[in-house]
């Protein structure tokens, strides 16, 4: 992966390339944006600049003996630590070896580059044990954190690390990258606007088990008021043992899209147009203020489920809320919601 390869975030892509020309590479890194953007695709580009003999326009050539080792996922200079599938963190002991890794030489190329991805699933104990690298850096390496949520990082580790963020990628650039994947072209358009701006979503909701948990929770927000708890429970049930992180991203597609009609009328295309009619039907009947405090339970629980709350509790006691406020006695008025406080 070089720079020349990436899709959407030039400036970011710049503000590397150009720290890397002048020789003011910081000692770490902390990409921040949202799963699946492209952080680290970024970050991988980064390196592969870094460790390039024979850099070419501010990028690495892509065919030099650093290069072609990069590529093969073979050069002793550059360590990927990931979280374990298994795994809902990073374990202390990854975070160790990588430290004590970055105190060494570098063996091929001027400098060492560690890459940890998910930094924001590190305990409070992996994080504590980044700091003596963070505060002191190697003089020949550098370290590279990918993080989805800065608010999960500690405060000792974010100041210590040159913060570069990732926006979201607009649609056609999303759709760029499902082409490249090879996404049939009459899938390409739904998938960028349910993705949110980020790509790597788009490719997950692409799987056939993805489509499922989104169409469930596409079919039961519209008639979520009517529903009696034993089958807002049942739902639940269902949501939560398929794939969550695709329902969440519907869920939070359905109210965006009510929200923006509500506001705005039918002057912008919505992220699910096959729904229009019962957005159509949302909008009529529910306040803004209404959408956003349902937009933030929504959030609220994403959030606590980024932290390992239970699935099936945090689901089930999203939909109540859902349903409760939109049954609320001001669901259908401008004035300030009732509901004060959240899951």
């Amino acid at each position: 992966m070089r720079f020349a390869d990436l899709v959407g975030h030039e400036a970011p892509a710049e503000r590397l390339r150009r720290a890397a020309a002048e020789g003011r590479v910081p000692g770490a890194v902390l990409l921040l944006g949202l799963p699946g953007v492209g952080k680290r695709v970024l970050a991988e580009a980064f390196a592969a600049r870094l460790l390039c003999e024979a850099p070419v326009a501010g990028d690495a050539c892509g065919v030099c003996a650093q290069c072609t080792r990069v590529a093969a996922g073979t050069h002793p200079d550059l360590r990927v630590i990931t979280r374990e599938e298994e795994r809902r963190d990073v374990r202390i002991e990854q975070v160790r070896e990588l430290t004590r890794w970055l105190t060494l030489q570098p063996l091929m190329a001027a400098r060492k580059v560690g890459i940890l991805d998910d930094a924001h699933c590190l305990n409070e104990h992996g994080q504590n044990a980044l700091l003596k690298t963070l505060e002191e850096p190697p003089g020949a390496s550098v370290l590279v954190l990918i993080a989805s949520s800065a608010a999960l990082l500690l405060p000792t580790v974010r100041s210590r690390c040159q913060v570069v963020r990732l926006d979201p990628l607009p649609r056609e650039a999303v759709a760029r990258v499902l082409a490249a994947h090879d996404v049939p072209a009459d899938r390409r358009d739904a998938l960028a606007a349910l993705a949110e701006g980020s790509p790597g979503r788009a490719l997950a909701l692409e799987g056939q088990e993805q489509t499922r948990a989104r169409e469930c929770v596409l079919e039961a927000l519209p008639k979520l008021r009517d529903l009696p708890a034993h089958e807002v429970s049942k739902l639940a049930q269902d949501i939560s043992r398929g794939e969550l992180d695709a329902a969440l991203t519907a869920a939070l597609g359905w109210y965006r899209d009510v929200l923006q009609t509500t506001l705005v009328g039918e002057t912008l295309p919505l992220r699910n147009p096959a729904a229009a009619a019962e957005v159509r039907a949302a909008a009529s009947r529910l306040s803004s203020t209404t959408l956003l405090r349902q937009l933030e339970v929504v959030c609220d629980t994403i959030g606590a489920l980024e932290k390992n709350a239970n699935r099936m509790l945090s689901v089930e006691t999203m939909l109540l809320w859902l349903r409760e406020i939109e049954r609320g006695p001001l669901a259908g008025a401008d004035e300030a919601s009732q509901w004060k406080s959240a899951p």
